[in-house]
């Protein structure tokens, strides 16, 4: 009867565990989208009122930016600094497909990110600048709809692992 009793409560601990992962990949995406607005945010000061090259200041970004944000936009600095005859379109969709599967981002944001590499070192100061304007305010209105969905999965998922595994361990006495 211990054993029983003890597997019950393994099973509980584990399947909460996984509801628990489950709502984490909401969390972790509003957590990322904002996090790629805050790097996004320095770079546009960095180009517009420092004049920084743009590897420099990839470096500088992703080095006080953790997670895979700061995983990124290190990636295109130093690609793009060891002067591989890489265009920075091409720097920043490699670095994006490497990253792809640490990054909790989803296929609308990403879509956003590619369309913002290619045009990442096409134009001047101030074309830099409307497109970087452009990208925060895709990428704050698809936080809007993260935080909308985590809003409602997230409890959700946490209490069906807890109420599943809780589920399975009656039905397995």
């Amino acid at each position: 009867m211990i054993l029983k009793l003890i597997n019950s409560c393994v099973i509980i601990l584990f399947s909460t565990l996984i509801g628990f992962e489950a709502a984490r990949r909401y969390v972790m995406r509003t957590k990322e989208l904002s996090a790629i607005q805050g790097a996004l945010s320095r770079l546009e000061t960095e180009i517009l009122h420092y004049s920084s090259l743009l590897p420099e200041a990839m470096l500088r970004i992703g080095d006080s930016i953790g997670g895979g944000t700061g995983k990124l936009f290190s990636r295109v600095g130093k690609l793009l600094a060891d002067k591989k005859n890489l265009t920075v379109s091409e720097a920043w969709s490699s670095s994006l497909n490497d990253l792809k599967p640490q990054l909790f981002l989803q296929g609308e944001d990403l879509d956003i990110l590619y369309r913002f590499g290619e045009q990442l070192g096409s134009s001047d100061k101030e074309g830099q600048v409307k497109y970087i304007k452009l990208t925060l305010i895709q990428l704050h209105e698809e936080e809007i709809k993260a935080r909308a969905v985590r809003e409602k999965y997230e409890r959700m998922y946490k209490s069906l692992g807890l109420l599943g595994g809780i589920a399975l361990a009656i039905i397995l006495l």
